[in-house]
């Protein structure tokens, strides 16, 4: 199954990414972006797989790593499709499967430590989450599911970015009834001129503040994607504070980019409500709209690289003509 060079390659560095073999674009483009990775078609061709590279590896030390398991998930509990299977722990062949991994060694044999269900909102749904947690208790490893949708601008050439960790949670914070995510209302759709409008000499700035005309405002508007807006789990600092020209005279909605520009935060229910993130098609497009905002003489940068970011890979990044993995489109 994997060979030569594909199958040494597999079995070292921090992450295993595997990436469900089906008739889709965007899974395609993520296996021809995240490098080493190999496409499954279905649970067997996994089990195959894992005991093959467990084989080779002789009893070498190998330093602790992630099996990242990447696809879309279905819409009715969030479960992960790996080819033809769904990773469902009511199918008493997925968890006879995952517990010979666990007991048979295979997964320490290969340093694996941790199992990752990366599809939209594997967490999210209560099959999901018996799911995680019984796949954890019979393999014997951790197990974390997604708590919201994924898209490309999650997965880079190395895999599933780490910086985005907080979107995932384990089974064993899923044990604490407390930590169980709410079920999504779905993708927040953003109408501009249904958000709150301010004025900005009586509002407080987060971050450099960068007031954009009509014009730019449209032009900042036609990057974001406006039908896939969702609740970020955890507050994330702003890199700067946009106003956007309201229909009232003098008066501008506000949002903030966050993320190093690959979402931007606007407030429906006012500045005390809940933020919603809608993610940007082109980082990079945004980025030079707020170089273009800036006066050099009295704004201070405002920058969007993210804190603590690896630095991009000189590959082509994932086509953003639509999400990887997003629920609202690609997931049945």
């Amino acid at each position: 199954m994997a060979r030569g060079k594909q199958a040494h390659d597999l079995r070292v560095g921090p992450r295993l990414s595997v990436i469900s073999r089906e008739p889709d674009r965007g899974l395609a483009r993520m296996a021809h972006t995240i490098v080493p990775s190999v496409r499954l078609g279905g649970l067997d061709e996994l089990v195959a797989l894992l005991t093959e590279l467990g084989a080779r590896a002789h009893g070498a030390a190998i330093a602790d790593r992630t099996l990242d398991l990447f696809g879309h998930a279905t819409v009715d509990g969030g479960l992960l499709r790996l080819g033809r299977d769904v990773i469902d722990a009511a199918d008493p062949a997925v968890v006879a499967a995952f517990g010979a991994l666990g007991r048979r060694g295979t997964l320490r044999q290969l340093g694996i430590r941790a199992i990752r269900l990366l599809a939209c909102g594997t967490a999210v749904h209560a099959r999901g989450q018996a799911t995680i947690c019984a796949l954890a208790e019979h393999a014997g490893v951790e197990v974390f599911g997604t708590r919201d949708l994924l898209y490309d601008t999650h997965y880079d050439a190395h895999g599933f970015c780490e910086r985005w960790r907080f979107l995932l949670i384990s089974a064993s914070e899923l044990r604490r009834p407390a930590a169980a995510p709410a079920a999504p209302s779905g993708p927040h759709r953003l109408t501009l001129a249904a958000l709150p409008a301010v004025i900005l000499a009586g509002h407080p700035e987060r971050g450099p503040r960068r007031i954009a005309t009509p014009d730019t405002a449209d032009r900042i508007l036609a990057l974001v994607r406006g039908e896939a807006g969702g609740v970020l789990p955890e507050p994330v600092a702003p890199c700067c504070e946009l106003a956007l020209p309201a229909a009232q005279a003098g008066a501008y909605h506000v949002a903030h980019v966050v993320l190093g520009g690959a979402f931007v935060q606007f407030y429906p229910a006012g500045d005390a409500g809940p933020a919603v993130a809608y993610p940007v098609a082109e980082p990079a497009a945004l980025q030079q709209i707020l170089d273009e905002l800036t006066d050099p003489e009295r704004d201070p940068p405002g920058r969007c690289d993210p804190p603590d970011a690896p630095s991009p890979p000189s590959e082509a990044p994932l086509t953003r003509g639509g999400p990887a993995g997003s629920c609202a489109r690609h997931c049945t």
